[in-house]
């Protein structure tokens, strides 16, 4: 290797270290993001639902049980405990693609992925510290205390039964809204960036087309 070559080298290398280094921190910002998107929404979750509805223990042919009392309202206000964690999953989800896909500009394969894992970390941290400030499961206790208690309700996702009958397997569907949400948020901002620079490359290149007497390329309409 020559002496200009080596000293070539040499000037690009802390050129290449640094990027990378930007590069990395930008995608662990995003997954730090969406580890504290989903703590925030987690605590929001509960805000909105709670307090928790009340209900007695009945007892039933299965055994002591557990339901809301009044039974109608309950009922509407557990479904309702779903729909506001998929209304917060959508809206958090979008903001951390987007601030994500504008942190990794610059590698949207890798930053995909980081908005991927962020937004499965914010979907087990947001429902780990909406439960966590709500009153345990009462079906747990039903056993364990007098037909006809009071007991408070508890704040649940709702679950798809998955499976051949007799085996079916609960997904927990409401989980998959953050990845979703923040993806969708991420293309956003990948398509405006790839259409900036299109626009940006256009622009450029009319005034050297003019000088050089080469024909103008079709503006668009």
């Amino acid at each position: 290797m020559s002496g200009a070559q080596a000293e070539s080298a040499a000037d690009h290398q802390p050129l290449d270290t640094s990027a990378a280094r930007s590069g990395l921190a930008a995608l662990g910002a995003t997954v730090v993001l969406g580890a504290a998107l989903g703590a925030l929404g987690g605590w929001l979750w509960w805000r909105w639902w709670g307090p928790a509805p009340s209900g007695r223990i009945y007892r039933t042919d299965a055994g002591p049980a557990w339901y809301p009392d009044p039974f109608d309202p309950g009922v509407a206000r557990d479904f309702s405990g779903t729909a506001e964690y998929v209304v917060l999953a959508l809206g958090l989800g979008v903001l951390l693609g987007l601030v994500g896909g504008w942190l990794a500009r610059r590698r949207p394969l890798a930053g995909l992925g980081a908005v991927l894992l962020g937004g499965v970390i914010a979907a087990a941290l947001s429902t780990v510290i909406g439960q966590a400030q709500s009153p345990p499961d009462p079906q747990e206790k039903a056993k364990e205390v007098a037909i006809g208690t009071r007991l408070p309700g508890h704040l649940s996702l709702a679950q798809a039964q998955i499976g051949p009958e007799g085996s079916t397997v609960g997904v927990t569907v409401p989980w998959l809204m953050w990845p979703v949400a923040g993806s969708a948020g991420f293309l956003v901002v990948m398509l405006a960036l790839g259409s900036t620079e299109r626009r940006a490359q256009l622009a450029t290149s009319l005034p050297t087309a003019q000088g050089s007497g080469m024909p103008l390329p079709p503006r668009e309409v």
